[in-house]
């Protein structure tokens, strides 16, 4: 499904710089197969995620192209959009991903970390605390976009249901 999101995206796009734009195709594409190819194995991993990253990249950089193109002569279809939708819950997928390494990450510092147990009975604050301290801004920021992912799929796909019932 996330093939045909990208095949549409890529069939849509155009822009001045047709060969570096062919060749961003030719990368999404590559990244689009390869990506399916991991899911349908169930394997998550650096690989995905480096895969998941490019792709993204590469799709900012086609809608980039097309956004100086010009506006778009239609409407994106149902399809399309929910094409979007799959796209924003991949990334929000990618987003869970890295918030459970954060709080993997959490869990780490705060067993190597008896500055909490010291700062308790009064003692001084240590390094460890503003390495916690930096992991929650990290983990707050990171679920806030992917609360907005989510939000963006929920979005896309009721315009896509909307768009089917229009004339």
């Amino acid at each position: 499904m996330l093939h045909e999101c990208l095949l549409a995206l890529l069939l849509a796009s155009g822009g001045p710089s047709q060969a570096a734009s062919d060749a961003a195709r030719a990368e999404l594409e590559a990244c689009a197969v390869r990506i399916e190819e991991l899911k349908a194995r169930g394997e998550t991993g650096a690989e995905l995620e480096r895969l998941l990253w490019r792709s993204a990249e590469l799709a900012s950089k086609l809608e980039g192209a097309r956004a100086d193109a010009g506006p778009a002569a239609s409407v994106p279809g149902a399809d399309e959009l929910r094409e979007r939708a799959d796209a924003a819950r991949d990334e929000a997928d990618r987003l869970a991903a890295e918030l459970a390494a954060v709080d993997v990450k959490l869990q780490d510092a705060r067993r190597g970390d008896d500055s909490v147990q010291r700062a308790a009975v009064g003692g001084a604050p240590s390094g460890a605390e503003a390495r916690i301290r930096a992991l929650h801004a990290t983990r707050a920021e990171l679920a806030a976009r992917r609360a907005r992912a989510l939000a963006e799929a929920d979005r896309l796909e009721h315009e896509a249901k909307a768009a089917e019932y229009e004339p």
